[in-house]
């Protein structure tokens, strides 16, 4: 059985944008290009495939640039090792595929292929590939803004976490000084299926630092990061 072409007005798209970008796109066409696999692409005047692989292609390298802006900019003393080790992780095909399969790329992509045949690497791909449409539409900064909290919306930012683990820093720190570490939860919100959880840390009972998130060990690691912020300096 065929996937049938999916409906490409701006409706579905602008629907697709709004949910996943925040923003209703202009140039729908772009969005619509962004959408199409090769295997229903049609043939330009000078013979190329009208399909989304070269938007991919620009979209890959502005989400490597934005991550690399971000870790830069984010964690200035570590080293070019430590940041690319960090990036690699964030930008990697298995992350990419996830996000694409959670906004439901699925469900507007054209394809003419076997259900057996689709990859969630598709996906991914015409992830990248919106994402470069959202570049040559808005620029740069405002791509900046809107990537970085998608990935925040999705948590990949707790991949970062895990090369940096602030609250295992904190609590040898603690027992090295001998003394007392506890989390202490401040609020629990239950809304639309999710959670959000606001976690304080305390330190001899002072408070060092509070942060937020969809799970206790994101909001404990973000509460961590304050704290090791003021005991250690960025």
């Amino acid at each position: 059985m065929l996937f049938r072409k999916k409906d490409s007005s701006s409706g579905p798209i602008t629907e697709l944008i709004v949910s996943s970008f925040g923003f209703k796109p202009k140039k729908i066409s772009l969005y619509s290009l962004a959408l199409t696999h090769s295997s229903v692409a049609e043939t330009d005047a000078e013979g190329g495939k009208l399909s989304n692989e070269r938007l991919e292609f620009l979209g890959d390298s502005v989400i490597d640039s934005v991550m690399a802006d971000y870790l830069y900019h984010e964690f200035p003393n570590l080293s070019e090792g430590e940041l690319t080790k960090m990036k690699a992780k964030i930008v990697s095909r298995r992350s990419l595929n996830f996000i694409g399969e959670q906004i439901g790329i699925a469900n507007y992509l054209n394809c003419n292929l076997g259900k057996q045949d689709m990859h969630r690497s598709m996906l991914g791909n015409a992830f990248e590939a919106l994402v470069g449409a959202v570049y040559l539409e808005r620029g740069y900064s405002f791509t900046f803004e809107k990537l970085l909290g998608l990935f925040k919306r999705f948590e990949i930012d707790d991949l970062v976490h895990e090369e940096i683990d602030y609250k295992s820093k904190l609590h040898e720190w603690s027992q090295k000084k001998r003394k007392s570490l506890k989390y202490i939860v401040l609020d629990e919100v239950q809304k639309n299926g999710e959670s959000s959880y606001t976690i304080e840390v305390r330190i001899d009972g002072n408070a060092f630092g509070s942060g937020k998130g969809k799970s206790k060990k994101h909001a404990e690691q973000e509460a961590s990061k304050k704290a090791c912020k003021s005991i250690f300096g960025n």
